[in-house]
C-alpha cells in the first residue's frame, strides 16, 4: 500500500450534511455537488453516504462526469452544471443527464443531439453577475418560450451562480439576490413553473438565507469547510478529508547544507532531517516551498527546501527521537494539534478547493475507520 493516503472520514461528511440541512428550510433539497472526484474526495467513497442519507439530486462539471455516475449505478438525479458543448450533447439523452441552458444556440443544438423518443430535462441558466454562463435576465422569458417549442427539451429548472458569496459584506451577492428574484418573478408571470429553482452555492446557504430556493448546492461545504474562512470554527463543519504519509528517512546533517533543488534553504545548526514521500505529483503545491508544517508524533515540524515532485524535507530538529515509518500528517490531527485545507491554502495564496482537488489520482483515498 502507498505511504501516502488520502483518509476519507464518512462520518464527517454526513454530520456536514446535517450542518446544511439544519441552515435551509425543512422543505429544500440539497443538491450534492460532487464534481472532481468529490472535490477530491473520492465520488467512490462519498456518493453512497450521500444516498443512504436521503440525496438523490447530484450536480457534476460536464457530460463525462455525469456518464461515469449514471453508469455506476446511481438512479437519482444528475444536472451538468457545465455549459452544453457541441460534440456531447447527445450524452445529456443517451443518460438522462439534465442541461444547463444559457442560449438559443445551446437549446436548439441540444434538442437536435437528443436521440429519437428521447428527451432532456433542462434548467434555463441567468447570469445575474457572474459574466461566465447564462442567460441575460432581460433575455430570460423569451428563451424559456423558445425552449418550450422544442418538444425534445423539458423545463424543469431555473438557476444562476454568486460570484461573491464567500464575502458576506460585499453588497455584490445581494444584488444577484435582487436580479434572480425578479427574474424568476417574470417567468412565472409568463406562466412557467419549475420542479427546482436554485442559486445558492455554500456561501448563499451560510451567509445569504434570501438564496435559499426549492434547492440549494453545497460543494466544499459538504466536505468540511466553511466558504468564509472567518466563520469556519463556529460553523460545525468537519473537513472530511484527512492526508497523511510516513517518514521514510531520518539523517543527521552539520549546519550549513543546504536541502533539495535550488539551494533554497540551508541547515541552522546540526539537525535531523526527515524525508517524506509526497511530493507536488502527490498534489502538494510547490508555491507551499518553506511555508509549510507537517505533524509527526503530535510536534509541528517544517518543510524546508524546495518541495520536489514526489518527496519533501522536514527539519526536527537537533534533538529528535522520530523514526522512519512514523505517520506524518499534512492535512488533519496528530495529538493535540491539527492542520486543515485552509490553512494550506492560506499560506499558499489559494482557496481550499484547490488544495483538496490538487491531490492527484496516484493518493489513495481510503474509508478511514477511526
Amino acid at each position: 500500500m502507498s505511504a501516502t493516503r488520502a483518509m476519507i472520514d464518512r462520518a464527517a461528511l454526513r454530520n456536514n450534511l446535517g450542518v446544511i440541512r439544519r441552515t435551509i428550510p425543512p422543505t429544500t433539497r440539497v443538491m450534492g455537488v460532487v464534481k472532481a472526484n468529490c472535490y477530491g474526495h473520492s465520488t467512490e467513497l462519498s456518493v453512497p453516504v450521500l444516498l443512504d442519507e436521503g440525496i438523490d439530486l447530484f450536480g457534476v462539471a460536464n457530460v463525462e462526469e455525469g456518464r461515469r455516475l449514471r453508469q455506476s449505478g446511481l438512479e437519482g438525479t444528475i444536472v451538468v452544471l457545465g455549459p452544453p458543448i457541441p460534440g456531447s450533447m447527445a450524452a445529456y439523452g443517451q443518460h438522462r443527464l439534465e442541461a444547463l441552458v444559457s442560449n438559443e444556440r445551446m437549446a436548439t443544438q441540444l434538442a437536435e443531439s437528443t436521440p429519437i423518443g428521447a428527451s432532456v430535462n433542462v434548467h434555463l441558466f441567468v447570469d445575474t453577475g457572474m459574466a461566465r454562463n447564462g442567460a441575460r435576465p432581460n433575455d430570460a422569458v423569451e428563451l424559456l418560450r423558445l425552449i418550450a417549442t422544442l418538444p425534445q427539451l423539458n423545463i424543469v429548472g431555473f438557476a444562476s451562480h454568486f460570484a461573491t458569496s464567500d464575502e458576506p459584506e460585499n453588497p455584490f451577492a445581494l444584488q444577484q439576490i435582487e436580479i434572480f428574484r425578479t427574474t424568476l418573478g417574470q417567468a412565472t408571470d409568463a406562466g412557467f413553473r419549475f420542479r427546482d429553482v436554485h442559486l445558492a452555492n455554500s456561501g448563499g446557504i451560510f451567509n445569504f438565507p434570501d438564496s435559499h430556493y426549492s434547492v440549494v448546492r453545497p460543494g466544499l461545504s459538504l466536505y468540511g469547510y466553511h466558504p468564509t474562512q472567518s466563520r469556519h470554527a463556529s460553523s460545525g463543519l468537519l473537513p472530511v478529508m484527512h492526508l497523511h504519509t510516513r517518514v521514510a528517512n531520518v539523517t543527521r546533517f552539520p549546519a550549513g547544507v543546504s536541502v533539495s533543488y535550488g539551494r533554497r534553504y540551508f541547515t541552522k545548526q546540526e539537525t535531523e532531517i526527515a524525508t517524506l514521500p509526497i511530493g507536488y505529483g502527490d498534489g502538494l503545491m510547490r508555491t507551499l516551498t518553506n511555508n509549510l508544517n507537517v505533524l509527526i508524533a503530535g510536534g509541528s515540524f517544517p518543510v524546508v527546501g524546495t518541495i520536489c515532485m514526489d518527496e519533501v524535507m522536514v527539519d526536527l530538529g537537533p534533538d529528535s527521537r522520530i523514526q522512519p515509518g512514523e505517520t506524518a500528517v499534512l492535512i488533519g490531527r496528530s495529538g493535540n494539534r491539527q492542520i486543515g485545507a485552509d490553512q494550506l491554502a492560506e499560506a499558499a495564496g489559494t482557496i481550499p478547493y484547490e488544495i483538496c482537488t490538487n491531490v492527484s489520482a496516484r493518493v489513495p483515498r481510503i474509508a478511514a475507520n477511526w
